[in-house]
């Protein structure tokens, strides 16, 4: 990626886990897997959720409502890695995704 940094649009499919990474991946393939900063924005009247492998319209760690966002920092340990954020959305929602990696 140019300048190590990526801002992309992804749709999110009703009531489907979706792997961040792949999602990402699936519309710019060379997305590397992990970001020292990474930003989630809901784009959508659907909420949002975000959490692990596990999500589901019950089970999350995260909801975002239109326009709300989520940031996730490195540490000086790790990296964020992208293949561990899964999101849901109990309706067709559109979701930003900007990084810094």
């Amino acid at each position: 990626m140019e300048n190590n940094y990526f801002g992309i649009q992804i749709t999110l499919v009703t009531t489907t886990a979706t792997n961040l990474l792949l999602a990402l991946r699936a519309v710019a393939p060379l997305v590397p897997a992990t970001c020292r900063e990474l930003t989630i924005q809901a784009d959508s009247v659907a909420a949002v959720l975000i959490g692990d492998a596990a999500i589901g319209a019950t089970r999350y760690g995260c909801k975002l409502s239109i326009g709300g966002s989520k940031v996730y920092r490195s540490s000086s340990v790790q990296d964020v890695p992208l293949g561990a954020i899964f999101l849901f959305s109990p309706g067709a929602a559109l979701v930003n995704v900007e990084g810094w990696c």
